[in-house]
């Protein structure tokens, strides 16, 4: 029971602290709490909903890819595999949408093109604390039952060091990303009355990305070395999200009330100063968390841990270095990244800094 709570802990505490990160992006009218934390517990809601269906596609599937690999038939077992690994991020997707599109369509607050980004994410994050919770209770348990590679502490290690933080991180951000690229679409179609097509076409790039990401992972188990195209894939999402948000945030009807308010209220000498500060830290902490991470694979190799854990903390630490340095590095009056190492003024609302 209590590795159970542990493990809604571990799952819970990270999600609820990215959907603080992702409401805040919504810089200029931010949405009614109530309705984002309807959002995030229809994602949670669904979670189960689509396992069910994943369940039902892998035991379509797997029979044929388990006889193709015993006949010697490699690459029918990989189309196959494919198939079942794309049909499940489809379902993933689809079930995020329908949760969310369900429930937004004749709010009020649905007003502005970033709300489909920020409605799709939230349910996303309550959709991967779901799923998070399975993988860490499912590595615990794996384990534990496991006589060749037994002991309580190798199973905690496992599933609290290295399964949690790794689920926290990148498959969160990686829901967050799918669906955000999906409610990047959603906007369009709700708000400029696009076509039902280009909304299709947004949650099949959505489910394209997540199969990109899961697919060379299932290879990776096959024991081809291609892991690394998810960390590829993983970026490529995070890039495409950030520039979409960055446009939907640019074509906010309220955008330029709220700039021109905030300049107002902004005092130079205030604005200078807090220039100043966020500088002064840029690159001490990014330094400081890279040596962090180094320093913590190294403990963590003294200490004879499984080799996991070094590559995990030092890979997290990484992590955030540059996401410390994405999130640092913007404007005290807007909030809008900066442009190089030095810039004198805001390209987004214009306020000097020399």
């Amino acid at each position: 029971m209590t590795v159970v709570l542990l493990a809604f802990v571990a799952a819970f505490v990270p999600a609820l602290l990215w959907l603080v990160f992702i409401y805040r992006r919504d810089r200029y009218e931010p949405e009614p709490k109530s309705l984002i934390a309807r959002l995030f517990l229809w994602g949670l809601a669904a979670g189960p909903w689509a396992s069910g269906m994943n369940i039902l596609i892998a035991h379509v599937f797997a029979p044929s890819i388990d006889s193709a690999q015993r006949e010697g038939a490699f690459f029918v077992a990989a189309i196959l595999l494919f198939a079942l690994v794309a049909l499940s991020a489809l379902n993933e997707e689809v079930m995020k949408y329908v949760v969310v599109s369900s429930r937004v369509r004749d709010d009020p607050a649905f007003n502005e093109p970033v709300d489909g980004m920020i409605y799709m994410s939230t349910a996303a994050i309550g959709f991967s604390a779901g799923e998070n919770v399975v993988y860490i209770l499912n590595t615990y348990f794996g384990l534990i039952g496991d006589s060749t590679r037994p002991g309580v502490a190798l199973a905690l290690i496992n599933a609290f060091l290295v399964t949690a933080p790794l689920r926290a991180l990148l498959s969160t951000i990686g829901h967050i990303t799918w669906s955000g690229i999906t409610g990047w679409f959603l906007s369009r179609h709700h708000l400029e009355r696009g076509s039902g097509r280009m909304l299709v076409g947004g949650i099949l790039l959505a489910a394209s990305f997540h199969t990109a990401y899961n697919f060379p992972l299932f290879l990776q188990e096959l024991g081809l070395a291609v892991g690394w195209i998810t960390w590829l894939v993983w970026i490529a999402g995070i890039e495409r999200y950030l520039t979409l948000l960055g446009r939907a945030l640019l074509a906010s009807p309220f955008r330029r009330a709220a700039l021109q308010a905030k300049g107002d209220d902004a005092v130079r000498s205030e604005v200078l100063s807090e220039y100043r500060a966020l500088r002064a830290r840029q690159l001490p902490v990014t330094i400081a968390l890279v040596v962090l991470g180094v320093a913590s694979a190294a403990a963590a190799a003294l200490l004879g841990l499984p080799q996991e854990v070094p590559y995990t903390s030092a890979f997290l630490f990484v992590l955030a270095a540059i996401a410390f340095s994405r999130f640092n590095w913007r404007c005290p009056v807007c909030g809008a990244h900066l442009n190089g190492m030095s810039p004198k003024v805001c390209t987004h609302c214009h306020v000097a800094f020399t």
